[in-house]
This record gives structure tokens, C-alpha cells and sequence, in this order.
């Protein structure tokens, strides 16, 4: 099957799916999820990891997918509220699902062509983890420790700087 024959059905399904959308025949969250189905069946059909430029599917299939997840979740929460931490858990996961998928199999890449999407997904996962512990309420208890923390920092850069000067003085 040629590459027009498959753009061409992928445009069509892709038309289906939005008008059954816009005449309210598919709920908002299964819309997201046929979206990302879609934009996954377009990067298989497409050949997946043969050539590197298919990614260019693989990553709004993978955070439709998640965004998808976290609008399931908000519509019946489990225990009332549902964290925005989640969302951008969920958010990490789909870099991160993006580098065990396509981009570390290219092996004759740079380590910053092959290992990209796990910045995004660690940065994520960290943003997640701070929006977590704001919402907990227990980030009140450690604001004692902040008058030590400017103290710590002072040590650490005196340390450092006899550190780097031994180290020219060695090298002169």
C-alpha cells in the first residue's frame, strides 16, 4: 500500500471520527482516546521505528493517550478529588513510553537524539512530584528547615571554590 493510499485513510477515519464528535455521537473522553488510537495506528501503519521522522505520531498518540486517562479519571474520581499531580505523571509516562518505544533504538544517534524524551519525562515526573507534595499539606512542617538551607548552600559553594582553586593552582 502506497504512502498517498495510507495518508488517504487515515484522512478519512480521521474526518469520521470528527464529525461523529461534533454531532455528539462520541463523548469527550472516548474521542481523546479514538485520537490517540489513531495517531498510534498512523505511526504502525507508517512503519514505527523504521525510519526516526515517525515519531512525529508516536508523541501526540502517546499524550492524547494520557491526557485521555487523567479526563476518565476526573469524571468518576475514586476518592472525590483527583490530584493535578496525576496529569502530569501521566504526561512523564507518555515521554517516557515515547523513549522505550521508538527513540533508544536508533542506535547510530547521539545520546541526545536517542535519550530526548527522557528530559520531558523526568522534568515531569519532578513537577509531578512538587504539585503532590504542595497539595499533601505537609510541606508546612519542613519550612523549619529553610533558615539551615541558605547555611548548607554557603558551605557547599566555600567548598567549591577551594575546590576549584587547588585544582587551577595544580594545573598552572
Amino acid at each position: 500500500m502506497s504512502k498517498s493510499v495510507k495518508g488517504g485513510i487515515i484522512l478519512i477515519v480521521a474526518g469520521i471520527v470528527l464529525l461523529l464528535s461534533q454531532l455528539g455521537v462520541i463523548p469527550g473522553q472516548i474521542f481523546l482516546f479514538m485520537l490517540a488510537l489513531g495517531f498510534i495506528a498512523t505511526y504502525v501503519l507508517l512503519g514505527g521505528r523504521k525510519e526516526y521522522g515517525n515519531v512525529g505520531f508516536l508523541i501526540p498518540g502517546t499524550v492524547l493517550l494520557a491526557v485521555g486517562i487523567f479526563a476518565s479519571l476526573t469524571v468518576a474520581p475514586a476518592d472525590g478529588v483527583v490530584s493535578a499531580a496525576y496529569f502530569f505523571l501521566l504526561l512523564g509516562l507518555s515521554f517516557f513510553a515515547v523513549l522505550l518505544v521508538h527513540t533508544m533504538w536508533f542506535k547510530e544517534l547521539d545520546h541526545g537524539g536517542r535519550f530526548w524524551p527522557l528530559y520531558p519525562a523526568i522534568g515531569l515526573f519532578l513537577f509531578a512530584g512538587f504539585i503532590g507534595f504542595a497539595e499533601s499539606g505537609r510541606w508546612v512542617d519542613y519550612l523549619s528547615y529553610l533558615n539551615y538551607l541558605w547555611i548548607v548552600g554557603l558551605i557547599v559553594v566555600g567548598i567549591w571554590m577551594i575546590a576549584k582553586s587547588t585544582k587551577s593552582k595544580k594545573e598552572s
